[in-house]
């Protein structure tokens, strides 16, 4: 705990020393919440500096009108006593404003503090220089952007934290840090990103402007965009299959995973495990063969080199492409990251030289450099444009590439991102320099993945390749598929189509604002005819085509509210509330309406003015691919029409199908937004079976599916019919944990059913015991939001007040800061809906207690699901309750992951015993210790279970 003497200890006299140097003044805060509005001040620090050393300091607690939660206190350790005693902010106010002046303030995320202080009557007026900002801009990459995060990528001392003075003195040392590495970049590349800076406004300038006096300069870009890339890495040939196969036994997988445990630098205390050589030796056994394999691997098998390693061994002897395909980012990480790695150690002593492993992903997760290059002569949009364009000159100079996560960029650089992405495959076929001179990162992306022996990806860049008639990945023969459980989830999703208002009239911007001839498209060919002969010879179609789009924008605009006005009046009268807003199945009954044929007749007039539109975007690209049209940026103009060709054709053809055509094998919806009020049209597939069945597995010799959870009730048959997969060979192989002595099962019975109206209430006080006896270590799996926040408002009080931190999904931050908490501080609960029933890996105590509020089953009113279950007979035996054992077996995976971990599953849903289905969800979990007991019991059966 930090000591204060009076309200501020002053630990210098700054006043003199103002004018000798340049003065900045780090700031921080430490607050009861995060709303001005609602929150209050609790801690202050402010401490003056120059580049030489502190100058003087103030520092102060500032007692609340209200008592600041446990979570706050567990965070800073100022706990209530402390502020007792404290002053009112009005009392520190004024010494506190004459310590700001004019000096730029410095803070990490410092416009948090600076709000706050606003808020209570003290304005910042100089400049202010974010270090969260700086440090984007100049540590690319960094996988934590916290204060924490930058001061150890620094090498800055930051004992202490989320304590005010601690903080500013850590962005103190954090700003020198990097106001060092910034002034020692060129001094065009500053000019270049002050020029940004100032034509949006950022506050960086200030700072640029500061380097730029110290640094010798020319005005002028930072130079050409070939001069700032990092040298490009050697590409190796692409792979060349031989005339004959050489086939891989299993007795070769064998040897090598009885090798692996001498890797201890890449597998700590690696284990054999009879499972993992089974499924290894059936994959390698299906690509000897040319056979589909289905295996579902238990947790704790080591499924990932059990598959890689025949993979790898098949690919590289016989010169031919494996493809990985897995449905998260986490798990395509951990592959290129941490597995291979591993095979290639396994495999380097081989005479038949190195493994070849590459990623690759879809076209927006790469920097396209004529866009960048088109962008760098024209004024940042927004503040976010200048920011990325900035961190984008120093990223360049390190990066082989391109790829957008590298940068770690936030959300809200989606549209900034946007305006620079390979939107469009058609610019590697076109004079584009970058690819003559083998600069393009896509085009590098696709020659990585040509001389790859293994090739990972993701399942929606694999099934693009199947939209596509395999435009998008090199040829292939043999595919594994992990998590395949999500493959027809995400087959529907890439299948689908979604459109509202709002999506179409983005689209028509981006051709050319109302009002505006320089903004869009439109804007951009003026731009890059003016001075051109283009512009100048008489009766050229090119000098037309601008005022052409202009003008079909425009009448598209004139077209566009009509039909959504009709469907929200349709989904007003017929529409269901669901936890994704309002929703209406598009089924005959709704078709025949009267108020349907306006919809026809109003989505007609749109579909004819998009399509006039389309054609003359069309034209356009056809005429700039087609030579060289004396253009400034050509090809980046290029590039930029056909990706708007491309997604004017898409509103077209999905409109159309929506509500024009009554096409039995689609499913079509109306939804309205909970967020922005606005109504959308949306369809998918009805099935993908077929489509996976003719286009994948009968197109490949070999496709191995995997995950965790493929089987119900030890059947693949839902799987299989559900996906179109006919034949394949089965491998059902279970854990190797002893979940009779590492895990029990705990089944209240006497709760009320979910739908109960004392459900809440009595499910609250019987976790508030749970969570008690688990001292936190709790992880809480629901089905919804409203749910969730129900159970949050009882449990949170009374955990909290005896020192368990209760973080709910949504209230309390992203699932990656929760689960960061949880591992931090294991006494912890958190409540999860979504994603957190799979991709969560928490080995050992920080996870002890794993609660199922509800039973997975889909929402009845989803329109997918409602379609989908009226192809069957019994929809809720042989569809709904399928899908939600699976589910069920994803959540319950989340709890055991080591041999060592111990664990307890309260299913807190009584129709797991009350209703006749209820054993097909605990015969999908292996076979465990269980306990029926009352609610009162729990909490003491629990502990017992954990001691």
């Amino acid at each position: 705990m930090l000591e204060f003497e009076g309200v501020f200890a002053h630990l210098f006299d700054w006043e003199p020393r103002m004018t000798a140097r340049r003065r900045y003044v780090a700031l921080d805060t430490e607050t009861t919440g995060l709303n001005p509005e609602e929150h209050e001040l609790i801690e202050v620090s402010a401490i003056a500096f120059d580049l030489e050393g502190i100058l003087g300091e103030c520092n102060s607690l500032v007692r609340p009108d209200r008592h600041p939660s446990y979570q706050i206190e567990r965070l800073t350790g100022i706990r209530a006593a402390d502020l007792e005693t404290a002053p009112r902010f009005s009392a520190i106010a004024a010494e506190l404003r004459d310590f700001l002046g004019d000096s730029p303030v410095v803070g990490h995320s410092v416009n948090f503090d600076i709000a706050f202080l606003d808020r209570a009557g003290v304005h910042a007026t100089g400049p202010v220089f974010d270090t969260f900002e700086l440090a984007q801009l100049l540590l690319p990459g960094l996988a934590d952007y916290s204060l924490r995060g930058v001061a150890e990528r620094l090498a800055v001392d930051f004992p202490l934290r989320h304590r005010a003075r601690a903080d500013a003195d850590a962005a103190r040392s954090v700003f020198l840090a990097l106001r060092g590495r910034l002034g020692s970049l060129p001094g065009s590349m500053l000019w270049e990103m002050e020029r940004y800076a100032a034509a949006a406004d950022w506050s960086l300038a200030a700072l640029l402007g500061e380097l730029l006096t110290e640094t010798p300069v020319r005005e002028g870009d930072a130079g050409l965009t070939a001069d700032l890339l990092a040298p490009p890495d050697e590409m190796a040939k692409a792979l060349s299959p031989g005339a004959v196969r050489r086939p891989v036994a299993a007795a070769e997988t064998q040897a090598l995973l009885d090798d692996a445990g001498r890797l201890t630098q890449y597998i700590a205390g690696f284990e054999q495990r009879p499972e993992q050589d089974a499924m290894a030796a059936a994959v390698a056994t299906a690509f000897t063969d040319s056979r589909h394999l289905v295996v579902e691997a238990g947790t704790g098998i080591g499924k990932s080199l059990a598959y890689l390693l025949p993979a790898a061994l098949h690919a590289r002897r016989n010169q031919e492409r494996v493809v990985i395909s897995t449905d998260t980012i986490g798990l395509q990480e951990q592959l290129t990251g941490k597995d291979l790695p591993v095979v290639e150690s396994l495999l380097a002593d081989s005479e038949e030289g190195p493994l070849r492993v590459a990623a690759l992903k879809g076209r927006r997760n790469y920097l396209c450099l004529q866009r960048w290059t088109a962008a760098r002569h024209q004024p940042p949009p927004t503040k976010e444009d200048a920011m990325l364009h900035a961190r984008l000159l120093v990223w360049l100079q390190t990066t082989q590439t391109g790829d957008r996560a590298e940068l770690n960029l936030h959300n809200s650089y989606d549209l900034a991102w946007s305006r620079l992405a390979a939107e469009n495959t058609a610019c590697l076929q076109t004079a584009c320099p970058f690819v003559k001179q083998g600069t393009c990162f896509l085009y590098r992306a696709r020659r990585r993945a040509e001389a790859a022996h293994v090739l990972v990806v993701n399942h929606a860049l694999l099934l693009s390749d199947l939209a596509t008639g395999g435009h998008v990945l090199p040829p292939y023969s043999h595919l594994v598929i992990d998590e395949a459980h999500n493959l027809e989830d995400e087959a529907t999703a890439r299948f689908a189509f979604r459109a509202s208002e709002g999506d179409i009239a983005d689209f028509l911007d981006r051709v050319g604002r109302r009002g505006s001839d320089r903004a869009g498209i439109v804007g951009t060919l003026g731009e890059a005819m003016r001075g051109t002969a283009a512009i100048l010879a008489p009766g050229s179609y090119l000098a037309g085509l601008g005022s052409a789009l202009a003008t079909a924008a425009s009448r598209v605009r004139g077209h566009l509210g009509d039909p959504f006005r009709l469907l929200a009046a349709v989904l007003r009268d017929g529409g269901q509330d669901g936890d994704g807003g309002d929703r209406l199945l598009i089924t005959r009954a709704v078709r025949v309406q009267p108020i349907w044929s306006d919809v026809e007749i109003a989505a007609e007039n749109l579909g004819a003015s998009l399509s006039d539109l389309t054609s003359l975007l069309d034209d356009l690209r056809s005429l700039l691919e087609a030579g060289d049209q004396g253009l400034v940026h050509q090809d980046a103009l290029a590039a930029e029409v056909a990706d708007l060709w491309q997604a004017g054709a898409a509103f077209d053809q999905g409109l159309r199908g929506a509500l024009t055509t009554e096409d039995p094998s689609l499913i079509c919806w109306l939804e309205r937004s909970r967020s922005t009020g606005e109504v959308g049209v949306a369809t998918a597939p009805l099935a993908v079976a077929d489509l996976l069945r003719e286009q994948l597995f009968a197109a490949k010799e070999s496709v191995v599916l995997t995950s965790a959870t493929l089987s119900t009730e030890g059947r693949f048959d839902f799987l299989r019919e559900r996906i179109g997969l006919d034949d394949a060979d089965e491998l059902l192989l279970g854990s190797p944990f002893d979940f009779p002595r590492s895990t029990l099962i705990t089944l209240p019975t006497d709760l009320p059913e979910p739908n109960d109206p004392d459900f809440v209430a009595e499910t609250g006080a019987l976790l508030i015991d749970a969570c008690r006896a688990s001292q936190g270590r709790a992880l809480v799996l629901f089905t919804s939001y409203g749910s969730l926040n129900a159970i949050y408002r009882v449990i949170k009080p009374q955990l909290e007040s005896e020192g368990i931190l209760v973080l709910g999904h949504g209230a309390d931050g992203s699932p990656r800061q929760l689960l960061s908490a949880l591992r931090e501080n294991q006494r912890t609960v958190i409540l999860g809906t979504a994603s957190f029933w799979e991709g969560v890996d928490i080995a050992g105590e920080a996870l002890s207690l794993l609660a199922i509020v509800r039973l997975p089953f889909a929402v009845p009113t989803d329109p997918v699901h409602q379609a989908r279950s009226a192809l069957y007979d019994e929809p809720f035996d042989e569809y709904a309750l399928p899908q939600a054992v699976l589910r069920f077996r994803q959540g319950f995976g989340r709890l055991i992951r080591t041999k060592t971990d111990l664990g307890v599953l309260l299913v807190l849903d009584r129709r797991v015993r009350s209703r006749r289905y209820g054993d097909a969800f605990l015969r999908s979990i292996p076979h465990c210790t269980l306990q029926e007991l009352p609610s009162r019991e729990v909490g003491g059966a629990i502990e017992a279970w954990l001691a």
